[in-house]
């Protein structure tokens, strides 16, 4: 297991490049820790202290508003960060995080984490690029769902996935792991009707080829 959390860090995009010393480090300053599907992981509000990492598994980022619509942030799997914001501001945490499988987690605490990233600068300059990311998604996603029809939102939203390193790109083509319907009108904040029928007019006009694990987008 040691093996694998370090290979998993070592591909995280938050972390960068690290040298093998960095990540063997990184790696033995945390705790595992798994939760089963539909388990809530972080709550909006609590007090944050801590960085994620998904070993294994997927959850989705949420929020929740007051008649109980959820609008889905992201969802992230093996490789993928969160909780790393209130770790830097000493905010409560800004959303909700809920396993939609069976999740394993390695946790690195705030305090180990901020201490290690004062004696190796490097790690402040890799989490300084991550945030920025994070930023320009954001910026993106709001463009997106503020100028674009039903259909444009759904591949905007597949591109930004992708982009973020869950899926594959070619030429013209992209590649992702199949959402379901739900989750997809979660992201865009529409209904599971309107992207079923979304997704039934781009498959028509060939924008879309949907597998049975697989969303194949034709740029």
């Amino acid at each position: 297991m040691q093996e694998k959390i370090e290979s998993i860090i070592s591909h995280a995009r938050i972390f960068g490049s690290l040298s093998s010393n960095d990540i063997k480090a990184l790696a033995g300053m945390g705790e595992r820790r798994q939760w089963q599907k539909g388990s809530q992981i972080i709550s909006e509000g609590d007090e944050g202290d801590a960085l994620y990492l998904i070993l294994s598994g997927k959850v989705k980022v949420a929020l929740y508003g007051e008649e109980g619509r959820e609008i889905v942030l992201s969802i992230m799997k093996e490789g993928d960060v969160f909780g790393e914001m209130a770790i830097f501001d000493g905010e409560p945490r800004s959303a909700n995080v809920e396993a939609i499988e069976n999740v394993e987690c390695f946790i690195i605490h705030g305090n180990n984490l901020l201490e290690y990233i004062k004696n190796h600068p490097v790690i402040a300059l890799n989490f300084l690029a991550h945030l920025s990311r994070r930023l320009r998604e954001a910026d993106r996603k709001i463009g997106g769902l503020a100028l674009l029809d039903v259909c444009g939102r759904i591949a905007h939203t597949l591109l930004g996935i992708a982009n973020a390193g869950n899926g594959g790109q070619g030429k013209g083509v992209v590649d992702i792991e199949r959402l379901t319907h739900e989750e997809i009108a979660a992201m865009i904040g529409s209904s599971r009707e309107v992207v079923s029928r979304a997704l039934k007019k781009m498959a028509r006009e060939g924008y879309i080829k949907i597998e049975k694990k697989r969303f194949i987008l034709h740029l």
